[in-house]
């Protein structure tokens, strides 16, 4: 009888103390997991990258005039920057994006040219791709267009650079070779000799002048 009585007031005491220290029971366990935030949980997986940080830039497309002459015209792109001009110029392959198409802007190039990378020298910008394939090959007035874009782009749109002319290259096998631009006015230049824009003033807008190169 006083073993039973010391149990029973042993157990209202407990029952006393938890009650006092603002610990509530729960009829049913539950998991704790439920509630930590994921990255609490043993193999939980978190996204902590920082979101990318876009640069807006201007390149040269092109759109038929009133006259129906082919002329460039700025447009601005989002860019994810590398520190060099190339995934600026790889823009101008690209070509138009189906916003602009609906605008009028229309490209020359097509599939089959990928930018290999750019060197300055000077004052003149090297741009190396691996093959003209995606370049115009049955019209010249097309042709000289596409090299209008990149030329123009490099030298006039591009911002914290100087860039007086352009020289295109190929690189292939590990061998470089220049490629004679074809220009629409001015002299052709010379085997390996580097264009400027004002190569390209057929192609130009009034309120785009004067020009930079």
């Amino acid at each position: 009888m006083i073993k039973k009585l010391l149990f029973l007031i042993s157990l209202f005491l407990c029952i006393s103390v938890i009650s006092s220290c603002g610990i509530a029971l729960e009829d049913k366990p539950r998991s704790l997991s439920a509630e930590l935030p994921d990255t609490l949980i043993e193999g939980a997986i978190t996204t902590t990258e920082a979101p990318s940080i876009l640069e807006t830039v201007q390149i040269f497309l092109a759109k038929d005039s009133e006259e129906g002459t082919m002329l460039l015209e700025t447009v601005e792109r989002e860019i994810e920057p590398d520190g060099s001009v190339k995934p600026i110029l790889e823009q101008i392959l690209n070509g138009p994006t189906a916003d602009e198409q609906e605008r009028g802007l229309v490209s020359p190039f097509a599939e089959g040219s990928t930018l290999v990378g750019t060197t300055l020298e000077g004052s003149t910008l090297l741009v190396y791709l691996d093959t003209l394939d995606g370049f115009p090959t049955d019209d010249s007035a097309s042709n000289q267009l596409a090299f209008a874009m990149l030329v123009c782009t490099s030298t006039e749109l591009l911002k914290g650079i100087e860039i007086e002319q352009v020289l295109v290259l190929l690189r292939r096998d590990d061998q470089t070779t220049a490629v004679n631009a074809p220009v629409s006015d001015g002299e052709p230049p010379a085997d390996g000799e580097a264009v400027r824009c004002s190569n390209y003033l057929t192609y130009m807008q009034d309120p785009l002048l004067p020009l930079k190169s």
